[in-house]
């Protein structure tokens, strides 16, 4: 007996000792950059929390194509887009990312140039801007503004508003759908626009803003900002007597925080995440992300899911299946024609088009208590693209 002990013995340190007996899944880094710190930190930290769990899955589950996926952060603080191309470059130089997590409009206009001459794939969850269409290496699995706001726009004339008064962030997010989406298509229905009001982002008191609105007796405003600016925005409008319907881009616990009993009459064109659907990937996510961060997880928190779990290492399969590198961010921006339709924790699947543009579902909802209630999906045919963007 003791000599069969010694033999098993034997056997199992020379197993350890074989080739591969101890080899490791190689790294695969995913390089990010998001507001981690500052006034627009809400999203750094629910993006982050997102793609974190994305990854802790897929490394859990032994990884992918024989790569555990990493993620190196950028923090680009309040949108300062020097901020997030050093970072990027850095990325790119040092850490040799083959993919990069993009967000907000502005850095993404800014680092897109760099990373299509290196190669990089990008992957955009968070910018809204029309103009991040039809970039190369850019794809958008969050929906832009002028997706979003043709089924807003008929809900509002629906109810008999003609009058509309915009507010919005003075960049790309902010300019292109308030002066090249909502004004035009409002107009052409027969609408007016009366007031067009640039904000720099970052304020608290939108006081002046809103006095200026008023003069001009809007049915409505539509908001187009980001962070903590869109409770300030509504609370100053409802401090000054402005009941009527508003839009938000969307709606948060920390902006209800803010805003308070003012949330009334607002609304939300956005895509429709339910956490409650009974759907098994979904339901992953919603639970283990509620129980790692203590907090139920938001639509910007489920496209970055999407992202690490779902998009990534369905590339990175497919590049290996065909012999080549999944380090090369080229074979994963040209695998992605294989199929461009991918499961997703939104229910289904989403479709990233041509033009980097995502199609998903679409919902509006009211803020009732402080919380999103569902109002009505918008139909396929009030989601298009701006023909501009097919030029």
């Amino acid at each position: 007996m003791r000599q069969v002990k010694c033999m098993a013995a034997v056997f199992i340190i020379l197993a350890l000792l074989a080739p591969g007996a101890f080899a490791e899944n190689k790294t695969f880094p995913i390089g990010a950059f998001w507001a981690m710190t500052g006034p627009q930190a809400y999203y750094g930290r629910v993006m982050s929390q997102g793609a974190r769990t994305g990854i802790e899955h897929v490394n859990q589950a032994g990884g992918v194509a024989g790569y555990n996926l990493d993620l190196i952060i950028t923090d680009f603080k309040n949108v300062d887009t020097n901020l997030a191309v050093s970072g990027v470059r850095k990325m790119i130089d040092v850490d040799k990312i083959p993919v990069v997590l993009a967000s907000f409009s502005a850095t993404s206009l800014a680092v897109q140039p760099i990373c299509s001459k290196n190669e990089v794939l990008m992957l955009n969850g968070g910018g809204y801007s029309p103009m991040l269409a039809n970039k190369a290496f850019l794809y958008n699995t969050r929906m832009s503004q002028d997706q979003m706001m043709p089924g807003l726009l008929k809900f509002y004339w629906d109810q008999g508003i003609r009058k509309l008064a915009v507010i919005y962030m003075s960049d790309p997010a902010g300019e292109v759908p308030a002066n090249e989406v909502i004004k035009p298509l409002w107009t052409s229905w027969g609408g007016e626009v009366v007031a067009l009001a640039p904000h720099q982002p970052g304020l608290t008191d939108f006081s002046t803003y809103m006095a200026r609105i008023r003069a001009k007796q809007p049915d409505a405003i539509i908001d187009i900002s980001t962070g903590l600016d869109v409770p300030y925005i509504v609370k100053a409008a409802r401090e000054m007597g402005m009941n009527m319907p508003m839009s938000v881009p969307e709606w948060s616990d920390d902006y209800q925080a803010v805003a308070g009993q003012h949330s009334q009459n607002v609304y939300v064109a956005v895509e429709q995440f339910n956490p409650d659907i009974d759907d098994p990937l979904t339901q992953k996510f919603v639970n283990d992300y509620t129980k790692k961060w203590n907090e139920k997880p938001d639509f910007y928190a489920a496209n970055y899911y999407d992202a690490t779990a779902n998009i990534i290492p369905e590339l990175m399969r497919r590049v290996e299946a065909k012999g080549g590198d999944p380090m090369s961010g080229k074979a994963l921006n040209d695998a992605i024609w294989e199929n461009p339709t991918f499961k997703t924790v939104f229910g289904g699947d989403l479709t990233l088009s041509r033009d980097g543009t995502v199609v998903k579902p679409l919902a509006i909802y009211k803020i009732e208590n402080g919380k999103q209630v569902f109002i009505q999906n918008v139909k396929p045919a009030e989601v298009k693209t701006m023909e501009r963007q097919k030029k």
